[in-house]
């Protein structure tokens, strides 16, 4: 569920190198299992510990489900994504299915419970996932955490999955055959062009089968490099039945909830 674009605007230029590496073991997950589910009220809580920004927070996503966006004139999967961090808030984050692959839409904003795409130009990466997640697949895409507009960086990335034969234990539990994303990421352009030095991290992502994203860690270099950031889910609810509970449907989740997962 959470994305990068927040590492991505904390990190100034370091110089780093890239490595990658694999796992191995028999992999015994359900061929119709749902990597990244996205159905509506599902719930997901981070805990983030951030060493770019010398913070830890709390990060919760809810499903709000498909909406036509007036302000994007498309229709998407919404997200609402809520940061317990002084002038965080609430932010939705729009998915699109386009040629099998998610597209991400982020850096969006609420106005009066409608979705705003923000003067500045909106996050974009196309190809974020495969639609059907599997081990052993290979692609690229590049990242535009500010939106394609004059003297913004962007962030070239590799992605390879891998069958992950360890179990991924979490707060949030205990997940077996889990996949496993390596990701080798340039960032350049922009402030980094400006400093005449480049940045390249790698990223782990793990997803269980029916929960989705349950670890991110983002390193210096390759996997044995220092670590700068670690998401680790804490609470997943499958899909409150809101509506049997007498709630209001789900349009934007209510913060005064966030806010006690985190």
């Amino acid at each position: 569920m959470i994305g990068r674009v927040a590492i991505a605007s904390a990190l100034v230029a370091v110089m780093v190198t890239v490595t990658a590496c694999k796992s191995g073991g028999e992999w015994k997950a359900d061929p119709s299992a749902d990597f990244f589910p996205l159905k509506t009220n599902m719930v997901w809580t981070y805990r983030v510990n951030s060493k770019s920004q010398r913070a830890n927070y709390a990060v919760t996503d809810r499903v709000i489900g498909s909406q036509y966006v007036p302000a994007l004139n498309l229709t998407g999967l919404v997200v609402a994504e809520f940061y317990n961090l002084d002038r965080a808030g609430l932010r939705p984050i729009v998915y699109l299915d386009q040629g099998g692959y998610l597209t991400r839409l982020s850096g969006l904003d609420y106005a009066e419970n409608q979705i705003k795409a923000p003067a500045w130009g909106r996050s974009e990466e196309a190809n974020f996932l495969p639609e059907h997640l599997t081990p052993d697949r290979e692609w690229k895409n590049t990242l535009f955490p500010y939106g394609k507009l004059p003297g913004s960086f962007d962030v070239t990335q590799s992605h390879k999955s891998f069958m992950e034969p360890a179990d991924v234990i979490v707060p949030a539990g205990d997940f077996k055959n889990c996949i496993r994303i390596e990701t080798q990421a340039h960032y350049e352009g922009g402030a980094y062009a400006q400093q005449k030095q480049n940045l390249n991290l790698t990223y782990e992502d793990w997803y269980a089968p029916n929960v989705g994203l349950v670890r991110t860690v983002a390193y210096q270099g390759g996997p044995n490099g220092p670590e700068m950031e670690r998401v680790e889910l804490v609470r997943f609810d499958s899909a409150p039945n809101i509506a049997a509970q007498g709630a209001p449907p789900a349009t934007v989740p209510q913060t005064s909830q966030t806010q006690s997962n985190s």
